[in-house]
């Protein structure tokens, strides 16, 4: 048996410009598809691309997160932050600051068999309510004042609006009305 020492020349295609692949023009380098990557965009591929140019993206407003905290959870956590140092107890009250313990709401899921004090947390309607019948109290010093502080700009800024009209007496005409203007 003889083995090829090179390889068979293949002369089937020779003498073709384009050896059975079509026309050079829709073959050869990046111009048959219009350039490469983003090239013609506002020219030629003007359509393919209009969506991408001229828009200004979004801006997106940083907000304020806040974390949550389920009583059951905080009941679990209760000795690691007791040893921390993060919970301070009075008799069988047991002190909680959220601003120390890394919270900013308390919620209702779990149940309540302690007597707890919350400080500088927000907390839901049903948080508070099973954190009074357990004997403690939610103490919103700050968030109240925040939220009364709002309420009474919001007051002030509807009364510069509109000023109250006074309202004229039916006894009074117009002609009277005419005339206590002219003298002022």
């Amino acid at each position: 048996m003889v083995v090829r020492r090179r390889k068979k020349r293949v002369n089937k295609m020779l003498g073709q410009r384009t050896r059975g692949n079509g026309d050079t023009k829709r073959r050869r380098g990046a111009g048959s598809r219009g350039g490469r990557g983003l090239a013609g965009s506002h020219k030629h591929k003007y359509s393919k691309y209009a969506g991408k140019f001229g828009q200004e993206k979004k801006k997106v407003l940083s907000r304020k997160i806040v974390r949550e905290i389920n009583i059951d959870l905080l009941i679990q956590k209760m000795p690691k932050l007791e040893v921390a140092g993060k919970i301070s107890k009075e008799g069988t009250t047991i002190i909680i600051d959220g601003s120390k313990i890394g919270f900013d709401k308390l919620l209702s899921k779990g149940e309540l068999t302690q007597k707890i004090i919350v400080r500088n947390m927000k907390a839901s309607k049903k948080a508070i309510e099973k954190v009074k019948k357990a004997g403690g109290n939610v103490e919103l010093e700050e968030f109240a004042r925040e939220e009364m502080n709002e309420k009474e700009k919001i007051e002030k800024t509807a009364e510069e609006k509109e000023p109250i009209k006074e309202e004229k007496s039916e006894t009074e005409t117009p002609k009277e009305t005419k005339k206590e203007e002219k003298k002022e």
